[in-house]
C-alpha cells in the first residue's frame, strides 16, 4: 500500500523481466582524455557495441586498408587527389589512375571518374553526330536537344557530388560504375604483382 506506482519496480517492469540501466546525462562528460569516441563498450547483456564516429564509412573501404589519409605516390594529401581525379573528367581521371600507384582511395576515384565521364563523353558524342546528320538532324534536334539536356544536367550534379565527396574523404560509389572501377583497379594491380614475384 505504501508503494509509488510510478516507481519501477526491480523486477518485470523491462523487455524480458530486464530493467534498462540508467543512462548517463552527458555521454561527452564521462569520456576521459584521450579516448577515443570509436572504441568499443561492454552493453548490459555482455555484448560489444562499436560507438559511431561523426563520418560515414562503407562497408568495404575498412577492409581495404586503405584511404584517404594514406600515402600518395605524388606526395599530395589523398583527398585532394581524389577531388583532383574529378576536376577535369574522364582526362583528370585516366592521369591521377596512371601517376597514383601507392593509394587505392584515390586510384578508385580515378577510375570512377574516367569510366563515368568517359561514358558521358561518348554518348554526348554520338548526340552530337546524330545533330550533324542533314535531315535526320533537323527532324530530330528537339528529341536530340531534351537528351542533351537530360544527359549533362544530372552528369553535371553527380560531377559536384563525386568531388565533395571525394574532398571529404568518403569513398562514395555510383552504383554500376563502382563495380567496373573495382575491377580495373584490380585487373592493373594484379599485373603489377604478378611482375615483381
Amino acid at each position: 500500500m505504501g508503494q509509488d506506482p510510478n516507481q519501477q519496480s526491480q523486477y518485470g517492469r523491462g523487455y524480458g523481466g530486464y530493467t534498462q540501466p540508467p543512462r548517463p546525462s552527458d555521454t561527452f562528460d564521462s569520456q576521459q582524455y584521450g579516448q577515443q569516441q570509436g572504441s568499443y563498450q561492454q552493453s548490459s547483456y555482455g555484448q560489444q557495441q562499436q560507438q559511431q564516429s561523426g563520418t560515414y564509412q562503407p562497408p568495404g573501404s575498412a577492409a581495404r586498408g586503405t584511404g584517404a589519409h594514406d600515402p600518395t605516390s605524388t606526395g599530395l594529401n589523398g583527398r585532394t587527389e581524389a577531388l583532383l581525379s574529378y576536376v577535369l573528367g574522364w582526362f583528370s581521371g585516366l592521369i591521377f589512375f596512371v601517376i597514383e600507384r601507392k593509394n587505392r582511395f584515390v586510384r578508385f576515384h580515378a577510375a570512377q571518374s574516367f569510366i563515368f565521364f568517359g561514358i558521358v563523353s561518348v554518348v554526348y558524342i554520338v548526340i552530337r553526330l546524330l545533330s550533324i546528320i542533314p535531315v535526320l538532324g533537323f527532324l530530330l534536334s528537339p528529341v536530340l536537344g531534351c537528351a542533351t539536356l537530360i544527359l549533362l544536367i544530372p552528369a553535371a550534379l553527380i560531377w559536384v557530388l563525386l568531388m565533395i565527396q571525394a574532398y571529404r574523404g568518403v569513398n562514395f560509389r555510383l552504383p554500376i560504375i563502382s563495380g567496373y572501377a573495382d575491377s580495373l583497379i584490380d585487373r592493373f594491380t594484379s599485373k603489377k604483382k604478378r611482375r615483381t614475384v
